[in-house]
């Protein structure tokens, strides 16, 4: 396959094999990967990190039997290019580039099936001190750029991460203001806020209406959470925080429903 490589997680192809590159047809992005910028834009301009990321991303397309997976219900994203999950020799290259440090794990426009599975390679690259992560003024940078997006690495030796899954019904969230928790609970209600927004109330011992985690609608559609109901079991993730100093409230990150 004919492939221009414009940085790490974008490449162009000759998909129909007319020996040109239509745009933006034939432009690639790959999902669940943002690796470091190779221009100026509002994310900054990262050489040092993102060069061995494009460097990566050439010298595996230049392998033979390069395949996509493509999502028919999730074709394109920004600027109409073709989003995807590269696979090369039976090996996927967007989890590749996270597991070597190249990119953190990116979930804000798609969500993967197998998200242990990306959550522990970039937990493995965080560890080891790979790509993005080995430099401390570089890791101190990525951890506040996930924070701001809502999520972290899955890591014990991440300080935002609270590896301890607590009980929703007596956890106090003043104890981990702008970390990461995980709390079980049962829902006690669901109320409907503006721009698809709700929130969900889990039951607590102290608090009347319960234990409030704010979502998304895009979050609930991704994670399967549009039918869930009162006395639903559910692990959910995300940011402890205080919303207006007045209300303790977990920002959702990901939710899994228990038996």
């Amino acid at each position: 396959m004919k492939a221009k490589v414009i940085d790490g997680d974008t490449f162009e192809a000759d998909l129909n094999r007319n020996g040109k590159f239509s745009n933006p047809e034939e432009r690639i992005r790959l999902l669940y990967i943002d690796t470091p910028e190779l221009s100026k834009s509002h994310k900054g301009k990262d050489p040092k990190f993102g060069l061995p990321a494009k460097g990566y991303l050439s010298s595996v397309l230049r392998k033979t039997k390069a395949v996509l997976w493509v999502d028919p219900s999730n074709r394109t994203g920004n600027y109409g290019r073709l989003l995807a999950v590269l696979e090369v020799k039976s090996h996927n290259i967007n989890l590749a580039l996270i597991k070597q440090g190249h990119s953190y794990f990116d979930t804000r426009y798609s969500w993967p099936d197998d998200f242990k599975t990306y959550a522990k390679a970039e937990a493995y690259a965080f560890e080891k001190h790979l790509g993005i992560w080995s430099l401390r003024n570089s890791r101190k940078r990525y951890l506040l750029r996930m924070r701001k997006e809502g999520k972290t690495v899955y890591s014990s030796s991440n300080p935002y991460f609270v590896s301890k899954i607590a009980e929703a019904q007596s956890i106090d969230l003043s104890k981990y203001n702008g970390r990461f928790v995980r709390v079980r609970g049962k829902i006690k209600n669901i109320k409907t806020l503006g721009k698809g927004a709700k929130l969900i109330f889990l039951y607590h011992k102290r608090m009347k209406k319960g234990l409030p985690v704010i979502s998304f609608e895009n979050q609930r559609k991704w994670l399967g959470l549009d039918k869930i109901s009162k006395n639903d079991y559910l692990q959910i993730e995300g940011y402890a925080t205080l919303y207006k100093q007045k209300q303790w409230q977990i920002r959702l990150h990901r939710a899994i429903l228990l038996d």
